[in-house]
């Protein structure tokens, strides 16, 4: 009887723990936007501002959210952030944001992971300019994108449609987002990360938990979870352990369970 009750009073707090936000307190970051949790400094958490920043990633301490540096990226330009992940060895800044499809070149930005307790700026290793495979020049219908994600050594974008609730998933090959499929997720997508298992994706009211077959591009060939969210205007998503974090642009970090989002 006592072990059922510690039982349930831990499943309440995890549920609190997914209702009730923390708060990011720095005021530099107005409106946050990827999410990463560092592989080489385990107390870190790495988010950004959307656009209007100057080249700046925030490491936060991944307990209180407190600030422990801003560290500047030299030779960056922050046009519109949209997401980070790692990829081959390196962490990837995606400046691809594109909300009116005007652009056609859009630009990754490689470095060597800062360490943020030492360094306050970091320089950057390689610079992708990359273009969609399927973009003529007066297309500008929904080439916007706020996902990125890698997956099997491959680095992958998803799009965020402006005209439906479809997204679009990409393949970077060299220095083109190479087209893989169009997916009716039903909604529009502003976050995506992996842990190698599984690919977390999020809409403004839903994560997707995927799980897929191994070997093809086909993200969406395998058991397909999900889960309603109501955590505002999310904005960056990443595992951590055996759970994945949601951050909406007011600065709010929502927890929620793997093994909670398998049960449905």
């Amino acid at each position: 009887m006592r072990l059922r009750v510690v039982m349930l009073l831990v499943g309440m707090a995890l549920l609190l723990m997914a209702q009730q936000p923390r708060q990011i307190t720095c005021k530099d970051i107005s409106e946050a936007s990827g999410l990463l949790y560092s592989k080489k400094y385990p107390k870190v958490v790495w988010t950004h501002n959307d656009s209007g920043d100057k080249p700046y990633l925030y490491a936060l301490d991944r307990h209180d959210l407190s600030l422990i540096s801003r560290v500047k990226i030299k030779k960056a330009k922050h046009r519109d952030w949209e997401d980070l992940s790692y990829f081959e060895g390196s962490l990837v800044i995606g400046d691809f944001g594109n909300n009116r499809s005007k652009r056609r070149h859009l630009t990754l930005y490689f470095i060597e992971e800062p360490n943020p307790y030492k360094k306050k700026k970091a320089k950057v290793e390689k610079v992708v300019r990359f273009t969609y495979s399927d973009q003529n020049k007066n297309d500008r219908r929904n080439y916007d994108c706020e996902a990125m994600f890698s997956y099997n050594k491959r680095l992958y974008l998803l799009t965020k449609h402006r005209d439906d609730r479809n997204t679009t998933l990409y393949r970077l090959k060299g220095n083109v987002a190479q087209k893989i499929l169009d997916y009716p997720i039903n909604g529009k997508v502003t976050g995506a990360d992996s842990n190698g298992r599984y690919i977390a994706v999020i809409t403004y009211d839903m994560l997707y938990l995927l799980e897929p077959t191994k070997g093809g591009d086909n993200i969406f060939d395998g058991k397909i979870y999900s889960r309603h969210i109501n955590a505002g205007q999310v904005e960056g998503v990443a595992f951590l352990k055996q759970t994945i974090s949601i951050v909406n642009e007011a600065g709010e970090l929502f927890t929620y369970r793997i093994d909670d989002i398998l049960k449905g």
